[in-house]
């Protein structure tokens, strides 16, 4: 799937973005049927040319909940803070692939408190769906450790 800047920037002011919201601890987040779902819903809004995120609140043994996304956007930065595919990242008027990017927030994760990463881009969505799962997954564990740990 492929969008300007202005249709991306148009789905979300007019919230057309298809959203998936669920809860889950980190032994349930983790499980390859999980992210299997996450993904495949991600996918199928591709599919359909629609906007999607995939959320999920992370219950930790210690501390506040984690939120882990799955969004679509044109480059690394969370649906959230879409104004600023300005001028300056982005010209106006090419289409661009949307990507597929995980998304983890927390402020034991880093000292931004965000962590972004590509998960799949225009070609790898049609790929093999184990093969992201797998890479969801070492990306997931490594990134609930890094939490788990700074908070002791």
């Amino acid at each position: 799937m492929k969008m300007t800047v202005d249709d991306y920037l148009g789905q979300i002011t007019n919230e057309r973005i298809v959203s998936e919201n669920v809860e889950k601890t980190v032994a349930q987040a983790q499980q390859a049927a999980t992210l299997k779902t996450a993904i495949e819903f991600m996918l199928d809004q591709f599919d359909t040319g629609h906007l999607g995120q995939y959320v999920m609140d992370v219950k930790m043994k210690k501390g506040d909940n984690v939120s882990v996304r799955l969004e679509a956007n044109l480059i690394n930065v969370p649906m959230a803070e879409a104004e600023r595919l300005d001028v300056k990242m982005l010209d106006r008027g090419p289409e661009y692939p949307v990507n597929l990017y995980m998304i983890i927030e927390s402020e034991d994760v880093n000292q931004s408190g965000l962590r972004i990463d590509e998960l799949a881009n225009d070609t790898d969505q049609n790929g093999d769906i184990d093969t992201l799962v797998n890479r969801m997954s070492e990306w997931l564990a490594e990134n609930l450790a890094v939490v788990a740990e700074a908070r002791g």
